[in-house]
């Protein structure tokens, strides 16, 4: 997550407020050891429902330093990325800054939810529950990963899901927002998130991340559901929104 100054964080709440009811824009930028924040036109034809930074506003940023993130408002409220946020925050590979209620709400930069290739550790179920998480406004730790089978023998998830607040309910009480572990053996080896309506996003080994439904086979080899207290219904809106613009699988 980006550390801001005290005085860049007060000048995008103020840029914010003096843009409504328009989506202020703009760029958080290190010059050389000092972090600056650059205000942007926005340029998009309705700037009171969405943004666009004009192509000279990003030039200019990058020429007097490393952009490191992005920075938008929402004045209407709202603090999950909307559908067209997040195929723009997917694509920039840049962490996204947004001020919603006079709050800033960080954003990691990470790809669209389904339709990644996997690579344990780095593009696997966890990274993806966990990414789930962070777009949903819950920001997971990350625990190193070192071997699927090693790392299930060791009971990771358990340990993992515990560490990180989860509770553990009984199936039968399986609801939108639940991490469902499944396991081939003794103990639980992959994670998935329900979405609610008998379906799934998870991200299995050897195949692209994607939404499925919750079918026998992964109810079979269901071992435990876990639910975060803080977890609310209306979080599932923002893996919602992801889904409105990524591929469909």
């Amino acid at each position: 997550m980006i550390k801001m100054t005290k005085k860049n964080r007060a000048e995008i709440l103020q840029h914010a407020a003096a843009d409504a009811p328009n989506e202020a824009c703009g760029l958080l930028v290190m010059a050389g050891r000092k972090q600056v924040y650059l205000e942007c036109d926005n340029v998009a034809a309705a700037p009171h429902e969405t943004f666009e930074i004009d192509a000279y506003d990003w030039m200019s940023a990058a020429d007097s330093g490393e952009i490191v993130a992005v920075v938008h408002s929402h004045p209407m409220g709202g603090h999950y990325l909307s559908g067209a946020d997040r195929q723009t925050h997917a694509r920039s590979d840049l962490p996204w800054l947004l001020v919603a209620e006079g709050e800033i709400h960080q954003y990691r930069a990470c790809p669209h939810l389904r339709g990644r290739v996997f690579d344990y550790g780095k593009a696997d179920c966890g990274t993806l529950v966990r990414d789930a998480f962070m777009l949903a406004g819950i920001d997971l730790p990350d625990h190193a990963r070192t071997e699927i089978a090693a790392d299930a023998a060791g009971d990771y998830w358990r340990q993992h899901l515990t560490a990180c607040g989860f509770k553990r309910v009984s199936d039968g009480l399986l609801q939108a927002g639940d991490v469902i572990l499944t396991a081939h053996g003794e103990y639980p080896d992959h994670a998935s998130v329900y979405l609610g309506g008998g379906e799934i996003l998870h991200h299995a080994y050897g195949q692209l991340s994607r939404r499925e439904p919750y079918r026998d086979y992964w109810q079979d080899h269901t071992h435990s559901v876990w639910r975060l207290p803080q977890w609310r219904p209306e979080m599932m809106q923002a893996i919602s929104n992801d889904f409105a613009h990524a591929v469909a699988l």
